[in-house]
């Protein structure tokens, strides 16, 4: 089952909420698991089940729908995008790892 425009809704309403919380920001600067990154998620958004590290040329590679894009207040990269027939995805660039966030579907 797809997930929901509306539950959806949590991407970007994520990315405000980190975008200018600087301790947020520091505690994603230094994930580099997959368990702690899968943590620092659940303790801010419960709807973010999905999560991966993802290698930089993976994070950096032109997107094929590009929704939103941008900067935190301490520069981290982020961006929201349409994988090809799925779901909505962030990823960001952090120091230590970088990482790909998405709603699972039901």
């Amino acid at each position: 089952m797809p997930v929901s425009i509306e539950a959806e809704k949590a991407l970007p309403r994520f990315v405000e909420l980190i975008a200018q919380d600087g301790d947020l920001q520091d505690r994603f600067n230094s994930v580099d698991d997959i368990n702690s990154l899968r943590n620092l998620i659940l303790s801010v958004e419960p709807l973010l089940t999905g999560a991966a590290l993802i290698p930089l040329e993976q994070a950096t590679r032109p997107p094929k729908i590009l929704v939103d894009s941008g900067h935190t207040s301490q520069k981290i990269p982020w961006r929201l995008l349409r994988c090809t027939g799925g779901p909505l995805v962030l990823q960001l660039i952090c120091l230590k790892s970088n990482f790909a966030i998405w709603i699972e579907p039901c």
